[in-house]
């Protein structure tokens, strides 16, 4: 009997061994806090290798290096699932690449599949570098499941699941907000706003960038959402403001967008809904519904997978001050603009009355949320696998039928190179380009050789269609007395317009022979070898003004010829780029056309007099310390295209004979208060909160004579971007 004994004590002993390392420490002896403490946050390197230590301690999860961020920091996930799931993740990743293409399966292998795979769930936390408290939950989270902390029936969910996590897909900005809270901390500045962009380029607008993947990140997270691991399901955890709801979950309230299938629309209804019908048994007041947020257009991550047949879901959480507690008194609790007063409805059953709110209450909401997530992963896994198959089989049956059946792009446009550069955005979106060799002809129209061609019979044809097509924002009022009703964010954003590529639009069925694209088809590079006096390049492409910058660096001169110039049978229109044929310019021509993609031809003779020689121009970006998305972005083309500019500060305004240093100097969009003062005027005025003396200023009075003085004496040239035109006109 003792024998017996001792051996069940064993095997429980080793068990527990294999599945809790004495080594796998948790988080709060890792941190030496407890995740969510007041004024406690960890900055992304910690989390980092909180994670390593996990997957070096466990067999339940795989920690996997995705890429570099703008600041050269290393972009992780993390797979987690049971011991036998992870040992065989390639098999079921090839189930979920299988369904994710209906043309290569029949529906009894796809039934099949949704039998043998898992449901493979992607959650996101962090893009907003602000919103902290997923970075820091997902660290409880891992360990709480591989330890088995976590309640029973979400460990058991993990057999029908595979989890990924990504702890932050901002992480440069991360760290940047945690140093920035604890070098404040304690003082009256703690919690203020980052007088600079938490994300390089773009600040709070990386979550705009998920249909044109500028950004590094944009490209990491995609790579693994549409080409590595197609997850049924992609939830994107963040924060709002502190004091209405306490929790958002989907489904979105109206207008939603035609061009998604109808089937996500009724599993985030289902999702949501058991997210919040978890929560509120388990105590959770404040969770809303069907307001605030709209699911119209592309560019968030959290919306981005609806046009690839993924459950996208979005999760919004009140903010705390980062790591610091806010009271929210009962009076001052918000109602939504949904909301005329800030009672109970249908959508908000148990209103949330004010209170103390910290960093460990959006923890501990979204654990649970997740977990509530897992779950229902697991209960529906045949369903949510088989639906994704069929969604995307609905998505070709329909570009079958036509109307639109296909999107031409003809080659011999202006901008060869923008032409690649959208074919490329389209293909890291998951979208087939194809490419006709030969001209053919549609209803006596003859499409010139060389045209792209995409069509609508894809799997994700509708995010294809939605890419092209005209956006008509709906019209919600009631009456048309009332005031028009103003989008959440961005109503249009037709790929093609945005990018000045002519394209045409096929509806009817036609049989024509292509050529699926591997690549973006960027052209190769080319100078005409030629004893020729210049050499030209057609005027068009946006990277001519690369060219031009490039070579000025050189110290080459560059000119534009005034009028068209004809040679060698080529029609060279007016802001064609000339350069002088010389050994030191022949060479460089030769790397930069292969650099840029362009074609450079060599030009016998022009008369000189129809040129006229680029200056080399000096430029000035102005940053306030207000973290300006669209100085970020601005920042981000002139890099792009090479040009020698300075980033310039309030100190810089101060100065006297600007023109010394500056040809031109750009504002970008911004109130006319925010450049004088720094501050917010007249309504926005609530938003100021205390700055550091460094950087509590505008440009000030003495900024703005000494503008006015660089443009109306000195001859500089001023450009204002957006509403900072106000300021050029009124000051």
């Amino acid at each position: 009997m003792n024998r017996i004994f001792y051996v069940i004590i064993l095997t429980i002993t080793i068990f527990s061994t294999n599945n809790c390392p004495q080594s796998l420490k948790s988080p709060e002896e890792f941190l030496g806090y407890k995740v969510g403490a007041d004024y406690k946050v960890a900055d992304y390197e910690t989390i980092q290798k909180y994670f390593k230590h996990l997957a070096d301690n466990s067999k339940m999860i795989v920690y996997e290096d995705i890429g570099n961020t703008v600041q050269k920091r290393d972009m992780f996930m993390a797979i987690l699932s049971t011991e036998e799931n992870i040992k065989n993740l390639d098999k079921y990743r090839e189930i979920v690449r299988k369904l994710s293409d209906p043309r290569k399966i029949t529906d009894d292998e796809a039934k099949q599949l949704a039998k043998d795979g898992k449901t493979v769930v992607l959650v996101t936390c962090n893009i907003h570098s602000t919103e902290v408290g997923s970075a820091q939950m997902s660290m409880e989270l891992v360990h709480d499941l591989i330890t088995s902390k976590a309640p029973s029936n979400i460990v058991k969910a993990l057999e029908d699941v595979i989890f990924i996590i990504m702890p932050s897909i901002n992480p440069d900005g991360l760290t940047m907000i945690v140093d920035w809270y604890n070098k404040y901390l304690n003082t009256e500045y703690e919690g203020s706003s980052l007088p600079y962009l938490y994300h390089v380029y773009s600040g709070h607008d990386n979550n705009r960038d998920w249909f044109m993947f500028n950004l590094p990140e944009t490209k990491k997270v995609i790579d693994v959402a549409y080409h590595k691991w197609f997850p049924q399901i992609w939830l994107d955890e963040h924060q709002m403001g502190s004091s209405g709801a306490r929790l958002f979950v989907v489904p979105y309230k109206d207008p939603i967008n035609p061009n998604v299938h109808p089937l996500i629309w009724r599993w985030q209804k289902v999702i949501g809904g058991l997210t919040a019908l978890d929560l509120e048994k388990q105590g959770y007041t404040g969770i809303i519904d069907q307001a605030l947020f709209e699911g119209w257009w592309q560019g968030p991550a959290s919306d981005c997978g609806l046009w690839h047949n993924q459950i996208a879901l979005l999760s919004e959480m009140a903010s705390c001050n980062v790591a610091s507690p806010v009271y929210i008194d009962p009076s001052e609790v918000k109602a939504t603009p949904e909301l005329t007063t800030y009672d109970i409805r249908t959508n908000y059953s148990n209103p949330w009355r004010g209170g103390w709110w910290r960093l460990r209450d959006i923890v501990d909401y979204e654990l649970a949320l997740t977990y509530s997530l897992i779950e229902t992963s697991a209960r529906f896994k045949e369903d949510l696998l088989y639906n994704y198959y069929l969604m995307g089989k609905d998505a070709i049956e329909k570009g079958e039928k036509g109307n639109p059946y296909a999107y031409i792009i003809p080659r011999n446009q202006n901008d060869p190179v923008t032409i690649s550069r959208m074919i490329e955005i389209l293909q890291e979106g998951a979208v087939e380009v194809h490419w006709m060799e030969n001209e053919f002809k549609i209803d006596n129209i003859t499409y010139p050789a060389q045209s792209y061609m995409i069509f609508l019979a894809q799997p994700n044809g509708r995010y294809a269609k939605d890419l092209f097509e005209e956006q008509f924002y709906p019209d919600l009022r009631k009456s048309k007395k009332e005031n028009p009703i103003d989008p959440y964010d961005v109503a249009g954003w037709t790929l093609p317009y945005l990018m000045g590529v002519k394209h045409f639009t096929i509806n009817k069925t036609v049989e024509i022979n292509a050529a699926l694209l591997t690549d973006a088809n960027y052209s190769k590079g080319n100078v005409e070898s030629s004893g020729a006096k210049y050499f030209i390049a057609l005027s068009g492409p946006n990277v001519n003004s690369t060219l031009i910058n490039k070579l000025q660096k050189e110290n080459v001169k560059v000119f534009w010829n005034k009028e068209k110039i004809s040679s060698n049978s080529k029609i060279y229109n007016p802001g064609s780029v000339i350069i002088l044929n010389n050994n030191k310019s022949h060479k460089l021509l030769a790397d930069l056309a292969n650099e840029l993609h362009i074609q450079i031809d060599a030009l016998t003779d022009v008369d000189e007099s129809k040129v006229k020689e680029l200056k080399k121009v000096k430029v000035g970006l102005y940053q306030p310390f207000t973290a300006n998305m669209d100085e970020g972005w601005t920042r981000l083309l002139l890099e792009n295209h090479s040009f020698d500019f300075k980033v310039m500060h309030n100190k810089d305004f101060k100065e006297k004979k600007l023109k010394e240093k500056f040809d031109v100097i750009i504002i970008p969009e911004m109130n006319g208060d925010l450049i004088k003062t720094g501050y917010w005027g007249g309504e926005m005025a609530r938003f100021n909160r205390p700055k550091p003396p460094e950087y509590d200023s505008g440009i000030g009075k003495i900024g703005i004579e000494n503008l006015k003085a660089f443009i109306e004496k000195d001859g500089g040239y001023l450009i204002t971007l957006g509403e900072a035109c106000n300021f050029a006109i009124e000051d």
